[in-house]
């Protein structure tokens, strides 16, 4: 049986009797449009009303800034909770990653200028210190936040990417570089593999049972690696988007990651139908580098990776890049890495002692 299938029968879908106050307010006061975004000073006196009928307080209701120390436990690098259907709409921002996962129904997502409809299967990666507000107004919205310490969220997240240079580039400046697009949306479509283990995560982190946090920083883990596995060719990059040609972006940094050792531009921009002219431009603006210089990086990074094996000859690993000059190989490397191959190879072996 699948998990999501166990899980939505499992879990009591009913209004919960915090969001039954909280719906009810919204209903008693149409004309303050609790789903559209407020600044939490705005909705005080709502918050202040709910938080009262329940007897665990909710002090993270009224803040508008979160930081990691007064937000997660002391034993924990992430926290999972079910989103509160008709809270109020309010902006805020947090020190942490934070990963919206829509389980059922839909909501809207606003991520400073952006609106955001996100449904059932949509995911949505936003970065720390991102402004933004969650709109969940419907009985039938079934929606998790997965609350990530950076350095666990980087761990699992760009560790999947470890030798996926190029992607991993892309979505870390997206994502820590970007002023008016700081997060990444993944459409899964419902996949029930992605979605299965934000369930698992939930049942554990509700759990007490022995070894909770490695259990769960290793589901966290995996989850990332599905999401990235089925779907990395699915992220969503509103910043590049002014063209229906420019949804290729993902795809275009793929074929170069795996074509980069005889990648050209020309065969690039004919295979994408682009002008080079406009390919160069896509690139630079998605990754801060032009096309010779992620090809470089690409091909120097997998060269140290290379360098590693000791018993592997400079010549092949200039031979595997695509250089039919050993000499002009060691040269383009110590350019780079300013040592040689050799040199390279040896302070690596001496770190491993």
């Amino acid at each position: 049986m699948k998990f999501t299938d166990h899980y939505t029968h499992e879990i009591n879908t009913d209004l919960r009797p915090l969001e039954s106050v909280f719906k009810s307010l919204h209903a008693q006061n149409p004309s303050r449009q609790l789903d559209l975004p407020h600044e939490v000073a705005s909705c005080r006196d709502i918050l202040l009303k709910a938080s009262q009928t329940t007897s665990d307080p909710l002090p993270s209701l009224l803040a508008t800034t979160l930081n990691e120390d007064s937000f997660f436990h002391k034993d924990l690098d992430c926290e999972i909770y079910q989103h509160l259907r008709y809270l109020p709409c309010t902006w805020h921002k947090h020190a942490f990653l934070e990963v919206v996962c829509v389980m059922e129904g839909s909501c809207t997502n606003y991520i400073l200028e952006q609106k955001i409809q996100m449904k059932a299967g949509d995911i949505c990666i936003i970065a720390p210190d991102t402004p933004h507000a969650v709109s969940a107004f419907s009985d039938d919205s079934v929606i998790f936040n997965i609350i990530l310490r950076i350095s666990t969220f980087e761990t699992a997240f760009f560790g999947t990417l470890s030798e996926n240079d190029i992607l991993s580039d892309f979505f870390m400046r997206t994502l820590y570089n970007s002023k008016t697009h700081p997060f990444l949306l993944f459409s899964t479509n419902g996949d029930t593999e992605a979605l299965n283990y934000v369930g698992y995560a939930y049942e554990e982190y509700k759990s007490n049972r022995q070894y909770r946090k490695r259990m769960l920083n290793s589901i966290i883990n995996a989850f990332f690696i599905v999401l990235l596995r089925n779907h990395g060719a699915n992220v969503s990059v509103p910043a590049l988007t002014d063209s229906d040609k420019d949804q290729n972006l993902v795809y275009i940094l793929k074929y170069m990651q795996e074509h980069f050792t005889t990648v050209s531009l020309k065969e690039l921009a004919a295979f994408f139908n682009y002008s080079e002219r406009q390919l160069q431009r896509i690139i630079k603006t998605s990754t801060g580098m032009s096309f010779s210089e992620n090809i470089l990086k690409l091909k120097m990074n997998h060269a140290a990776r290379l360098l590693s094996n000791p018993d592997l000859p400079v010549a092949a690993i200039a031979e595997e890049l695509g250089y039919s000059d050993t000499g002009n190989f060691r040269a383009v490397f110590k350019k780079y890495y300013g040592i040689t191959p050799m040199e390279f190879r040896a302070q690596q072996s001496d770190r491993e002692r």
